[in-house]
């Protein structure tokens, strides 16, 4: 046999056998048929049954002190945070709650809705506010 002759016979032989293989293997892999699949789950373990369940959360034990815009607080801003993750923070001026009040919104879709984004603001400084002229923090020129 020649050799070109021999290319051409590898040429074709190869894709043949490798089809081949992959038919008889693949013959393990493939999905069976709808009843063959029915008839096995049925013979594993009994169809699965869904039940509704209604969980009722107990109400969180702290609120924000009250004050005016505590109701915004507690309506709001507990969803996602504790009230004393909230208090905790460092003391803020009232343009700088606005600024973290609107990136609530803003960057995290907290649904405060923009007409208490002031007296919420209020709120939080009067809670634990900082005077304007204490000296920079982390939150100072971030809207600009």
């Amino acid at each position: 046999m020649n050799a070109r002759l021999s290319h051409v016979a590898v040429a074709w032989l190869v894709p043949v056998l490798l089809g081949s293989v992959g038919a008889v293997a693949s013959r393990h892999y493939l999905p069976q048929s709808i009843a063959s699949q029915a008839a096995r789950q049925a013979a594993i373990a009994p169809p699965v049954q869904f039940k509704v369940v209604n969980v009722s959360l107990p109400p969180g034990e702290h609120v924000f002190p009250p004050g005016r815009g505590s109701e915004i607080a507690n309506a709001n801003c507990v969803i996602c945070h504790s009230t004393a993750m909230v208090l905790r923070q460092p003391p803020l001026t009232v343009e700088e709650w606005k600024i973290e009040v609107m990136k609530m919104r803003n960057a995290f879709g907290a649904s405060i809705p923009l007409e208490q984004v002031d007296a919420l603001a209020q709120y939080l400084f009067s809670v634990d506010g900082r005077k304007s002229d204490a000296g920079p923090s982390g939150v100072d020129k971030q809207a600009s």
